[in-house]
């Protein structure tokens, strides 16, 4: 049975939210969830407050959570991403993390998969495997695109992360075929979440704050679980729903919620 995270980026930082780090454990451990998938944001502002992320590492264990996705590392230029990736390291080594989500925000060509390919290594040396995220809003915008990527790099463990939200919402069309052409050995994860077509020049207020819970919008989630599952492949799950309303809810409403319409719509548990 697939083991399904929470992610901390809705409730974040980023949107102006205070850190709340026991609140979210207790919520996400409350709900029924096996992990936690914080993101850099939540994580840099908490060391800001000097919460050492040892004692995260410690309430993580002590509701027997487990750090599933750290999101993440964007690659693109050599010395910013040589700066996230000793900062991020040293997040997945402390927290366990399973997997580092990546970003590719440089034009890709052999200097920018050479990076990559130093930060897989780096990942896996600590036991953490790089997850490649693909959107509209990367160089990488594709199921098709993303496999080529992790072949490229040709470091085990490199993986592709289906989003749901950016694999059905992709403007140049949905690649079913390239889904179910995906080597097992590239899957990573799924980070789920629904949603509704949005409107030209709208990807950026859409993505960040219009996402729905599965099985609260228009996406074909059952298609997407189907080809997994004709395959054998049991994914983990992170859900990574980022939508206002949702934001303005408390942390444990929103955990619980989440959990809840994820069991009902994607099976998870």
């Amino acid at each position: 049975m697939a083991k399904i995270s929470l992610a901390t980026l809705n409730h974040s930082p980023l949107h102006g939210l205070p850190t709340q780090w026991e609140a979210h454990l207790d919520a996400t451990a409350a709900a029924g969830f096996d992990s936690i998938a914080p993101d850099v944001f939540w994580l840099r502002a908490l060391e800001a407050e000097g919460v050492g992320l040892e004692q995260v590492a410690r309430g993580l264990v002590e509701r027997n959570l487990g750090c599933m996705e750290i999101a993440g590392i964007a690659i693109g230029e050599p010395d910013n991403t040589n700066k996230e990736l000793e900062e991020q390291l040293r997040y997945a080594e402390i927290l366990g993390a399973e997997f580092v989500n990546a970003r590719v925000v440089s034009p890709i060509d052999e200097e920018v998969v050479q990076v990559a390919r130093r930060c897989a290594e780096a990942f896996a040396a600590v036991g953490t495997r790089l997850a490649l995220e693909f959107s509209a809003g990367t160089k990488l915008n594709s199921v098709s695109g993303a496999r080529t990527f992790a072949e490229e790099v040709a470091v085990a463990g490199v993986g592709v992360t289906l989003d749901t939200w950016h694999f059905l919402l992709r403007p140049e069309g949905v690649e079913w075929e390239a889904l179910e052409a995906l080597p097992e050995s590239v899957f990573a994860n799924v980070q789920l979440s629904d949603g509704v077509p949005y409107g030209e020049g709208e990807f950026g207020a859409a993505t960040m704050d219009r996402r729905r819970l599965p099985g609260e919008g228009d996406f074909d989630l059952d298609g997407c679980k189907a080809r997994l599952t004709k395959r054998g492949l049991d994914l983990p799950v992170v859900v990574e729903v980022l939508n206002a309303e949702e934001r303005a809810k408390p942390i444990e409403v929103f955990a619980q919620r989440a959990m809840d319409v994820t069991r009902a719509s994607w099976g998870a548990n």
